[in-house]
């Protein structure tokens, strides 16, 4: 409402009624308040969870390379292979506890229980062959699956050391 000055009848000003300036000030009081609130969906970056994670995919892409080179190869055999499995679910398991321990960390935490799962699966379709060997369709489908699996991990982890401003 435009209303005239009290002292002049030639200049207009605004009145802005005391319940209205309360609202403006309550309103710009929020507006501060969420402002300076940092709101976090998504867990920190782990670098520790970056590290293992690279050698656990380094020693998976030199074991699907050993195959490739020398796929009937005897130390290939399930029975001389039980501590590469060993090491790949210590290292899945240690990390998933790891990450339990991190605020906001599900998406992580569902993406090592699906590596895990993976890892016991080759496991498991290692022991069943016959001979001990993998068939070269087996290794070809299960490094397709792995390197997916890897590439979203690495992907998601990426984007954290991003947000977080680390090069």
């Amino acid at each position: 409402m435009l209303y005239f000055h009290p002292e002049s009848n030639t200049y207009p000003y605004m009145f802005i009624p005391a319940l209205t300036k309360r609202r403006l000030i309550l309103l710009a009081a929020l507006f501060t308040l969420f402002a300076a609130c940092k709101v976090t969906l998504l867990s920190s970056y782990d670098e520790t969870t970056d590290k293992v994670l690279s050698e656990m995919q380094q020693s998976t892409t030199a074991f699907f390379v050993k195959y490739e080179v020398t796929p009937s190869a005897p130390e290939l055999k399930y029975g001389n292979q039980s501590a590469f499995y060993q090491g790949l679910i210590t290292s899945s398991r240690t990390l998933r506890i790891r990450n339990n321990a991190i605020e906001k960390n599900k998406p992580m935490i569902n993406m090592l229980d699906l590596l895990d799962d993976n890892i016991r699966l080759m496991d498991s379709l290692h022991r069943g062959k016959p001979d001990g060997l993998l068939a070269p369709h087996d290794v070809r489908l299960l490094k397709s699956a792995f390197e997916t699996q890897y590439t979203a991990m690495f992907k998601f982890i990426m984007a954290l050391k991003s947000r977080a401003g680390i090069k």
